[in-house]
């Protein structure tokens, strides 16, 4: 047995968002490299298809705009219909809006939390129960450096990063 062969993940499907581009899009490639079906989630459509195109047929591509709720939830009843309910979510979107505390706007603030820190709890919430019917299912969210140590003009991004951080705790028990 190969080293490599630990982790493959041939008949396994993954979630990833924040798929179009950065952090999420690598790690949709490379998890399609390991044999796994990828469902590729992001709010830009054009960037989204062609993250699919280079990574080919393991890959779909579901626009969603995971600031609106309702887009989130769609997003997560159709995603079984790409290649199987998922057994693996990413939730790897993110955003940071960097302006100085007292210039943060409350659809600043809004946006931030729905994006950085709803979306992942309402994903797995609705993913999980078919992970847990399979007894096999993984759950992968990533946070920054900023869940433990604050940088300027970076508040919310912080605030989600870190309250992303304890959910991350929360869901492993």
């Amino acid at each position: 047995m190969s080293v490599a062969s630990l982790f493959r993940l041939e008949g396994k499907v993954a979630l990833v968002t924040g798929a179009s581009s950065g952090i999420g899009l690598a790690i949709a490639e490379a998890l399609a490299a390991s044999g796994a079906k990828v469902v590729l989630v992001a709010r830009r459509a054009a960037e989204l298809a062609a993250a699919a195109k280079k990574i080919g047929a393991a890959a779909a591509a579901l626009p969603s705009d995971l600031a609106d709720r309702q887009a989130l939830f769609e997003c997560a009843a159709r995603a079984p219909s790409c290649f199987g309910a998922p057994d693996i979510l990413v939730n790897a979107a993110g955003v940071n809006i960097r302006r100085p505390m007292l210039e943060i706007t409350e659809r600043d603030w809004d946006a931030t939390m729905r994006i950085n820190l709803e979306a992942p709890f309402f994903l797995a919430q609705r993913l999980a129960p078919a992970m847990i019917a399979r007894r096999w299912g993984r759950i992968l969210n990533v946070a920054s450096l900023q869940s433990v140590r604050a940088f300027n003009n970076s508040g919310p991004y912080g605030a989600s990063k870190g309250g992303l951080a304890q959910l991350t705790r929360a869901q492993a028990e």
